[in-house]
């Protein structure tokens, strides 16, 4: 079997259908890496096999915790930017108090939050990047009926290289920190190592997708980290998010 006809066949599932082609390549390699399947892959038949379900069905269960089974069609229907919603100005004002008004930004993990942008009250060059290319679509065309200067890209943060991306003013993390570190542990360190930027704002929900209050709503292992790379933050709550705005230099 061929690593693309795998990935086709995981598309398929409608709630991966828009997701990165190589970002789900390379979770397909690190599987059969990690479970030494490299010859059983290309035996013809494959397909048939037990070891072929299981693999099909933890993949597509660990590519819908990262991507999020509740990624939605439209900027008021997402569970974020609708909870967000209320609140953009009042975040934007307090991020910018700390930060300064920034000529760049970088959005990483972007989903519709760049649909936002009006919200603020400058026009800073948007860069904004995800793996799901029909949030990054309807960016596009955000920006493109709004005359937003930005670059809307596809971008793998797990596997990508970080010099590859631009550098900005301010970086936005939003509710995407912890999804990494599913994937890979301690990937939040080399993230905020090398980004290259002056700010990174950092954000997470209080509340659990069912809804209830987080006990460890305060991140602790992250204030870990942080003091760990000898960095200096601020914090602030808006409705049910904590924001963590650090200080690169």
């Amino acid at each position: 079997m061929e690593i693309k006809e795998f990935t086709k066949k995981l598309k398929q599932k409608r709630e991966l259908n828009d997701m990165d082609d190589s970002f789900i390549e390379n979770r397909i390699k690190d599987y059969i890496k990690k479970n030494k399947l490299e010859k059983k892959f290309k035996i013809p038949g494959f397909s048939k096999t037990s070891a072929y379900k299981k693999m099909f069905k933890a993949l597509r269960k660990d590519l819908r915790e990262i991507y999020g089974v509740f990624r939605s069609k439209t900027f008021m229907e997402n569970p974020s930017i609708k909870e967000r919603l209320v609140y953009y100005k009042e975040i934007y004002h307090k991020i910018f108090s700390i930060t300064g008004k920034p000529k760049k930004i970088l959005d990483l993990g972007c989903g519709l939050n760049p649909l936002s942008y009006k919200y603020m009250d400058h026009k800073p060059y948007y860069y904004a990047c995800d793996i799901s290319e029909n949030d990054l679509k309807k960016v596009r065309e955000y920006f493109g009926r709004n005359k937003v200067k930005g670059k809307v890209f596809t971008f793998d943060l797990v596997y990508g290289d970080y010099n590859d991306l631009p550098k900005a003013n301010v970086c936005f993390l939003f509710k995407t920190l912890e999804a990494l570190e599913q994937i890979k542990n301690n990937i939040s360190k080399d993230i905020i190592k090398n980004l290259d930027c002056d700010w990174i704002v950092a954000s997470f929900s209080k509340k659990s997708l069912s809804g209830k209050r987080i006990k460890k709503a305060g991140r602790a292992w992250l204030r870990r980290l942080l003091k760990k790379l000898d960095l200096h933050y601020k914090i602030f709550d808006i409705g049910n998010e904590i924001f963590f705005v650090i200080k690169k230099e």
